[in-house]
């Protein structure tokens, strides 16, 4: 009986340690997050030894948070605000990314990999209070948001694949197919399944659940394929969000959300100063710790000087003038969950005390950039100064007239084909990794295999397919009309 209590006792325990702290930490005009943080390294070996960073419980239960968090993430991306994020937020979201990077050695790159993970929900919170969210640079920033979210994703697949054997552009290429063909398998399945609940009277509660358990089973196929599973919930949540029932799928799993993200983070908690290779605690002395503090404290310095510089001197090339430039730039300063994330899967690959090393920087750069955001914003004359003594390399392109295109009709058939064949390609690659890669299960028919695979090549092929074939057809017609 006792062995039947105790996991719901230490689930509690958790939750009501981790909720007591959030509220505190938030007291403070902190993210919550860092008290569910704080919450798993009290409980964890470094102090009351409550919980293990390799018990069952913690591992289960933060696995899932990962992924409910990383679906909800591809459920809040959706197709239209991620191409209308334009080439500018583009373009800045990969000049950010490139300066903040800049070392080769492993650690020193996924501290890089760290720097650029701004927290949205916090910026966009902010926004909405201080009434700023219409402006232009206040946009912009967001789309940079999305954008940073999307890299990051891949970041975490490049990052996940260091401790797996094989080529790393092998792996980038596999996981660009794989992304492609669960997006559209997901969303061509997913409003098939739709209509029939429709059509047969269920409920939204019963899209919900098919959209976790098919976001579960596409996470899954990605870790078959030597993927991170992260990219695989992503996918599958962004193709989500693009049916009708997207926005109710996330509001029924909001709860679940939360409750996991606890377990996620308390998890995260309980792996600070902790060493998987060693499998013990792996203090650091005053000295090293002190150490870590100042470094922490000089990229929180460097990600705010190197921001506005990026802002500052690549903003004109993207239609953004100098004073909007550094409202952007300031707005991409808080650092949030997908620092944690990161850390989290990075540990793994890390050697030696690094692996532990990883989660203190990590949580010092959300602390010290969330505290610092909210006064560098009060201080924004001052900071838009000090960045206008940068001189300006680039001048503001002005707009100009785009030529009228002779076939626009033609084009955008053209453009129709083009991605409608990729897609097939892409289902078609991901078939073959697929069939290779699947465990065989015995079933005692002649090519039953081959059968099973060509079928469901068929049946997600089949619409892109037919809309490629169509778009060459009424180019063919198009062109013969012309002559």
């Amino acid at each position: 009986m006792a062995a039947e209590v105790l996991p719901l006792t230490t689930i509690g325990i958790i939750i009501i340690i981790a909720i007591a702290l959030s509220i505190l930490v938030k007291k403070l005009n902190l993210n919550p997050v860092l008290g569910f943080i704080i919450a798993g390294f009290l409980l964890g070996p470094f102090a009351l030894g409550f919980l293990h960073p390799t018990d069952a419980l913690v591992v289960g239960f933060g696995e899932i948070g990962l992924f409910i968090l990383l679906f909800y993430l591809g459920l809040e991306l959706s197709l239209k605000d991620f191409i209308a994020a334009g080439s500018a937020a583009f373009g800045l979201a990969l000049i950010d990314m490139a300066a903040l990077i800049g070392f080769s050695l492993l650690f020193s790159i996924i501290v890089g990999f760290m720097l650029f993970s701004t927290s949205t929900a916090i910026v966009a919170k902010f926004a909405i209070d201080k009434g700023i969210i219409k402006q232009f640079p206040v946009r912009l920033a967001i789309s940079i948001l999305i954008l940073q979210d999307f890299l990051g994703i891949l970041l975490l697949v490049f990052v996940t694949s260091l401790s797996t054997a094989g080529s790393t552009l092998g792996l980038a290429l596999t996981a660009l197919v794989f992304a492609v063909a669960a997006f559209f398998a997901v969303y061509q399945l997913s409003q098939a399944v739709e209509k029939w609940l429709v059509k047969n009277n269920f409920g939204h509660v019963e899209m919900s659940l098919y959209a976790l358990g098919i976001g579960m089973v596409v996470a899954t196929l990605g870790s078959v394929l030597g993927l991170s599973t992260a990219l695989g919930a992503y996918f599958a949540g962004f193709a989500l969000a693009e049916t009708r029932a997207g926005r109710k799928i996330k509001s029924d799993i909001n709860f679940l959300r939360d409750f996991f993200l606890v377990f996620f983070f308390v998890s995260f908690g309980t792996s600070i100063f902790f060493s998987k290779a060693a499998n013990a605690i792996v203090l650091p002395s005053l000295e090293t710790l002190a150490f870590f503090g100042m470094i922490a404290v000089a990229l929180a310095i460097g990600i705010i000087a190197i921001n506005g510089a990026v802002f500052s001197v690549f903003g004109p090339l993207f239609r953004l003038a100098r004073k909007d430039a550094v409202l952007s730039a300031l707005l991409l300063v808080p650092l949030g969950e997908f620092v944690v994330i990161i850390a989290n899967s990075a540990s793994s690959v890390l050697a030696g005390s690094e692996s532990g090393y990883i989660s203190v920087i990590g949580v010092l750069l959300i602390a010290i950039t969330v505290i610092v955001f909210a006064p560098l914003y009060n201080s924004l004359n001052l900071y838009r100064r000090v960045l206008n003594m940068i001189p300006e390399i680039f001048k503001e392109r002005k707009t100009k007239a785009a030529p009228k295109p002779h076939t626009p009709y033609t084009i955008a058939q053209l453009k129709l084909f083009a991605l409608n064949s990729f897609v097939v390609a892409c289902l078609a690659v991901m078939t073959m990794i697929l069939y290779a890669a699947l465990p065989r299960f015995g079933v005692p028919i002649i090519f039953s295999r081959e059968v099973t695979a060509a079928i469901g090549f068929v049946l997600f092929a089949f619409v892109p397919g037919y809309k490629a074939i169509k778009a060459a057809g009424n180019v063919l017609r198009h062109a013969i009309k012309a002559h």
